[in-house]
């Protein structure tokens, strides 16, 4: 076996692989040793590890093969780094007239934080007691975050900002429209920094709390306490909807210089906001500039599949027995955002258990979920004869891969309908016009984002719909006219 160059092999990588990715997952590995079956590599985190196992090994099985000539295993040992140095001071006092904190001396100030990756390290005294005084106060969920494709992104990036060693991702912004799961998200953060690091003082606030602790402090004399209870005694500032601020003069300007102070001692702050920051108004310069110099990640909204998907994983979670089809109709009602959704299951299953029934389309139907009747009469054949008669184009058209604006749209409509108004699974819409479920899916929210921003093309849609649903069941089914 050639012997291994892992400077060769990591350049290797980088030539074939973008550079952020390249920077976030591959640079930070450092190469341990190898024998003659196996490469031990260290790695900073275990969040790091399994990034590394899902999406990279390949990658760097390859290009270790190409080095030796063999195909070795990988073995990631997690790093234990001490960084420390020297934090500076906050120097403006932020409440006027009143005296700055008292700082500790120089001798005396928190270093930057190292860093612990395996839970084990403290000894079960030590365990004890950094629990009972760095006690947590996030809100708390009785799930765990569930996150699917319109919030992985966000979460991943959480996640390294909760593990520490990515300095990229502090501080950390997340934006999302209301009831998206912001402020799950940011509990997600504290649960994972406290299991990582327990020694960590946590301080989880919302802008109204923050805003009333901070006018109380100054009422009482005791702004000092309060500034030197966040400048030095929080490590991970977990701040809620930064937005509510707009127009607190004095709370951004308290706010700002916690920001400073606790960046300053290597600690973290992470964000929420139902705004981009780009966009709030009447904030003082110097903050909406700190945060926009973080990292803002959104959570979407997500799209029907998604939605299926959550519902899916809630009812896991939950111990909630329910079929498929029912899950994609109380994922298709129209919920305005994911607590409204996640907040339906809980209704329908309720109420399904409160009069003893089984929860199924039928019982949605009953209680006015799904006009279940209506989806079992009204076939796809039905759906496509509709949509040729009305848009001029033929069935043949709409399988045929004609990109043609006209018949693309036509094709699009036809398999929104179809997936409305029909409990065929998407693979089998999809082979209909020769196409894939994918296509389906693209198709649907496709269609809802037109008819929305689109009014001609929305009167097209909502003529169809109002065809199919005021039609009666027929034997045999004629010509819409």
């Amino acid at each position: 076996m050639n012997s291994l160059d892992w400077t060769a092999t990591v350049n290797s990588i980088k030539e074939a692989m973008p550079s952020a990715q390249f920077q976030n997952w591959v640079k930070p590995i450092e190469y341990i040793r190898s024998d003659d079956t196996c490469v031990h590599l260290g790695v900073p985190s275990r969040f790091h590890e399994d990034m590394l196992k899902s999406r990279f090994v390949d990658t760097l099985k390859k290009a270790i093969r190409r080095q030796t000539g063999n195909d070795l295993q990988l073995e990631f040992e997690i790093l234990v780094r001490d960084e420390n140095t020297e934090a500076s001071r906050s120097e403006v006092p932020l409440i006027p007239n009143t005296p700055p904190p008292t700082a500790p001396n120089s001798a005396e100030r928190r270093p930057v934080l190292r860093l612990i990756e395996n839970e084990n390290a403290f000894d079960d005294e030590d365990t004890a007691r950094t629990d009972s005084v760095n006690a947590p106060n996030y809100p708390k969920f009785s799930t765990p975050f569930l996150v699917t494709g319109f919030n992985r992104l966000a979460y991943q990036c959480a996640m390294l900002f909760a593990e520490g060693s990515n300095t990229q991702a502090n501080p950390l912004i997340i934006h999302s429209s209301v009831g998206m799961g912001k402020t799950h998200l940011l509990s997600e953060i504290g649960e994972a920094v406290h299991r990582r690091q327990p020694n960590l003082r946590i301080k989880y606030v919302n802008f109204e709390s923050f805003t009333s602790e901070m006018v109380k402090s100054f009422n009482d004399k005791t702004a000092s306490q309060f500034q030197s209870r966040y400048r030095y005694e929080t490590d991970v500032l977990l701040f809620d909807d930064v937005a509510g601020l707009a127009g607190r003069k004095r709370s951004q300007e308290e706010l700002l210089h916690i920001f400073n102070e606790i960046l300053a001692r290597g600690g973290r702050v992470a964000f929420t906001t139902s705004q981009p920051i780009s966009r709030l108004t009447e904030f003082i310069d110097p903050l909406k500039s700190r945060l926009l110099s973080g990292v803002s990640i959104d959570i979407k909204s997500p799209n029907f599949e998604e939605k299926v998907e959550l519902l899916g994983q809630v009812s896991f979670h939950s111990q909630i027995s329910i079929d498929a089809p029912v899950l994609r109709s109380i994922a298709d009602k129209g919920q305005k955002d994911v607590r409204e959704l996640i907040g339906s299951l809980f209704r329908i299953h309720l109420q399904a258990q409160l009069e003893n029934k089984p929860l199924n389309n039928e019982f949605l139907a009953k209680e006015g979920w799904i006009q279940e009747s209506q989806k079992e009469v009204i076939t796809l054949d039905e759906i496509i004869s509709l949509v040729e008669y009305n848009f001029g184009v033929t069935r043949a058209d709409m399988i045929s891969k004609s990109r043609k604006q006209a018949i693309a749209w036509a094709r699009q409509v036809a398999m929104y309908l179809a997936r409305r108004y029909t409990l065929l699974p998407l693979e089998e819409i999809g082979r209909s016009f020769g196409r894939d479920h994918a296509t389906v899916i693209h198709a649907f929210d496709k269609v809802s984002e037109t008819i929305q921003f689109q009014p001609t093309h929305g009167y097209q849609v909502e003529f169809l719909i109002k065809k199919l649903e005021a039609r009666q069941p027929k034997d045999n089914y004629e010509l819409p006219i």
